[in-house]
């Protein structure tokens, strides 16, 4: 029943998060504090103290290994919190759901350029960036989602 309801939460966090980025291209830094109290909660819920240590060490381990990517601007800043934060929710799937919404983003990249050679524009446009928090929602959709259907 927890994890329904950690589910449940981690989506509602998502879909608020992809509304923003959308509309203002930013992810709130409340609600990254949000989700990361929640998060933590869950973990403590389920698993006690060691659930929350488990959640903590993943999201440093999300970090390190995301922080370069933000460095050379292939990321920012609200997407690697996003990923940090679903390490708290789901520390055992976030490897996961990272390597699937880097497959989402690549797909959706492709298919934009794809749209763009059939229209005959620019397949290039300078300073132009991607909402990653779609790709994230996309993947943590298919990880969480097909794992609690097939458990």
């Amino acid at each position: 029943m927890i994890e329904i309801i950690a589910i449940a939460a981690a989506g509602v966090m998502l879909c608020r998060a992809v509304y923003t980025d959308i509309k203002t291209g930013k992810i709130e830094n409340r609600l990254v504090a949000a989700g990361l109290i929640a998060g933590l909660l869950f973990a403590a819920v389920r698993d006690g103290p060691k659930g929350i240590w488990t959640s903590v060490r993943m999201m440093g381990i999300v970090f390190v290994m995301l922080i370069f990517l933000f460095i050379i601007k292939g990321l920012g800043a609200g997407d690697i919190k996003l990923f940090c934060v679903l390490a708290v929710f789901f520390p055992e799937d976030i490897i996961q759901i990272i390597i699937v919404s880097f497959f989402a983003g690549g797909i959706a990249a492709t298919g934009k350029i794809l749209l763009r050679l059939f229209r005959g524009k620019s397949l290039y446009i300078r300073h132009e960036t991607m909402n990653f928090s779609v790709p994230i929602f996309v993947g943590t959709a298919l990880v969480v989602g097909i794992g609690w259907i097939c458990s």
